[in-house]
């Protein structure tokens, strides 16, 4: 090989490599955007375990609010009945001792 040959050859390993570089310094940023989208990735897991987490807690408050009239009702007729009850049985007892 001349020295001409050498050029032409040493020429295009220099384009090539100019190449490649500019391909790695794109893969390099690549790199950087994916590694920015994970953190931000782990940090949204984060506050979707934090808030799914509140979402419970809100859903068990709310379905104790929405039981107490429930409750209430059940309390006033059980306290309804008991009157009843002793009122039937003071005047059975009061039947019987008079």
């Amino acid at each position: 090989m001349s020295n001409e040959d050498h050029s032409v050859v040493l020429e295009r390993h220099e384009q090539m490599l100019r190449s490649l570089q500019k391909q790695l310094d794109e893969l390099k940023a690549v790199q950087r955007e994916i590694k920015v989208m994970n953190e931000t990735l782990v940090k949204i897991t984060n506050e979707i375990k934090h808030t799914n987490a509140s979402l419970v807690s809100c859903e068990n408050r709310i379905s104790e609010i929405q039981s107490a009239p429930g409750r209430r009702w059940e309390m006033l007729i059980i306290s309804l009945l008991s009157s009843l009850l002793c009122g039937a049985a003071g005047y059975a007892l009061a039947r019987l001792f008079t």
